[in-house]
């Protein structure tokens, strides 16, 4: 396997987990309810626990730690400790104080009678206040425990298996992206962590599995690109055989590819007779200048054969093709009658490449891997002809490992 999965770890995108959720209101006994605490609260807690409140419903924080404070020499049982505590633990989280934020916790929760809401709450902000005091090993255990507790959301779960990730731990981190994914597969971080773990732990079944399912959903090179590219590790691969829809393939998925990409596709266009793909791949970069253009060091070399395509795109257009029907009909081997269709392609006559492409089969006289190439082009001519269903059902029937059962199978996610 290539070095992928280091790219990819070194490429992970920070994620922003969210997890701070400034705290409503307090619930804090004031002197007002029930009249009974009226009777128990002293005249200083009252007045210091009401103006606490009122300046922590308005946000000013640090007024509500002052009041709060004042307030704390006057509290009598836990009821009234407890809003003293919990008021300082609110306004110290809220001002992303978060070492005094976990101490505020700590002590709302010695003193007792935290609610069973503002508790959570407090598991989730104890997350990012270790995490921003640099206890990241407390951050992880404290969000597991919520996780387990509350269930997670998909950005939690990934920070999990991220964390999972640079630890080591890859049977733990792949658990956890998995579940980040279940929860959402809207974002490529789970996926960017699932390759690495499997790259990691050299399981390559899977690893290509992620890869397919990320490049089907997000569509980008990052994922096409290694996907596609690897049938040309497949253990029968021929460039000469299959190199043209490699590049096919990575084309139709989109894929940028290089200015030397697309001469070695026109090239190898050419050298297989099939002029009108090869001009129709070359024009723009002769137009450009890029290869002919006075940089270009074989400038005269590159023309010539740009002007050979040209040549033999022209004739084909002019009956060339229908003349080789004859020739094709008269070989013992489908051979001719598969150029023709891949001609055929090129020219966008796409019923008369899937009329080729059946005639070679039929007439076959061609190895299992050459036969099984001609069925992935002739499901490229039916998909672009608009018959998705047989060109899925044609792709389906391949199996060699030549190099096309993998781009067949890249065909087929790509027509998604």
């Amino acid at each position: 396997m290539k070095s992928f999965g280091q790219a990819m770890r070194n490429s992970l995108p920070a994620i922003g987990l969210g997890l701070i959720a400034t705290f409503g209101a307090v619930s804090v006994a004031v002197v007002q309810a029930p009249p009974a605490m009226a009777q128990k609260a002293s005249k200083e807690f009252a007045e210091n626990m009401n103006a606490a409140s009122a300046a922590f419903s308005a946000r000013q924080y640090a007024q509500a730690i002052q009041k709060a404070d004042a307030a704390a020499p006057h509290a009598s049982g836990t009821q009234q400790k407890a809003a003293v505590e919990q008021t300082r633990a609110g306004a110290y989280c809220a001002l992303n104080n978060y070492a005094q934020c976990i101490a505020a916790i700590e002590k709302a929760r010695a003193v007792g009678g935290v609610p069973a809401n503002v508790n959570q709450n407090y598991d989730k902000q104890l997350v990012t206040a270790y995490e921003k005091t640099g206890q990241a090993g407390k951050a992880l255990t404290q969000l597991k425990a919520n996780v387990t507790k509350y269930g997670g959301t998909a950005d939690e779960l990934s920070y999990i298996a991220k964390a999972e990730l640079a630890a080591g731990r890859h049977a733990e981190a792949i658990k956890f992206a998995k579940q980040a994914i279940a929860k959402s597969s809207a974002k490529p971080v789970p996926f960017n962590i699932l390759l690495n773990a499997y790259d990691a732990t050299g399981n390559k079944a899977e690893f290509y599995n992620t890869l397919e399912s990320a490049a089907k959903i997000f569509k980008t090179e990052t994922y096409w690109r290694p996907f596609i590219e690897r049938a040309r590790s497949e253990p029968q691969y021929r460039s000469n055989d299959a190199a043209l829809d490699v590049f096919r393939a990575l084309d139709a998925a989109g894929v940028k590819l290089s200015d030397a990409d697309k001469f070695e596709w026109g090239k190898q266009a050419l050298n297989r007779g099939l002029a009108i793909e090869a001009e129709a791949v070359w024009a723009p970069l002769f137009k450009a200048g890029k290869y002919g253009g006075a940089s270009d060091k074989s400038k005269d070399t590159n023309l010539r054969s740009y002007a050979g395509a040209q040549a033999e795109a022209k004739a084909d257009r002019g009956g060339a093709l229908k003349a080789d029907e004859t020739v094709a009909a008269a070989s013992p081997s489908g051979v001719q009658y598969a150029d023709l269709g891949q001609s055929y392609v090129g020219a966008g006559d796409y019923a008369k490449a899937i009329e080729m492409f059946q005639k070679a089969l039929s007439k076959g006289a061609m190895d299992a891997g050459a036969m099984d190439l001609v069925r992935l082009r002739l499901g490229i001519a039916q998909f672009r002809a608009n018959k998705k269903a047989d060109a899925v059902k044609t792709w389906q029937s391949i199996k060699s490992t030549n190099g096309s059962a993998w781009l067949a199978r890249s065909w087929i996610a790509i027509a998604k």
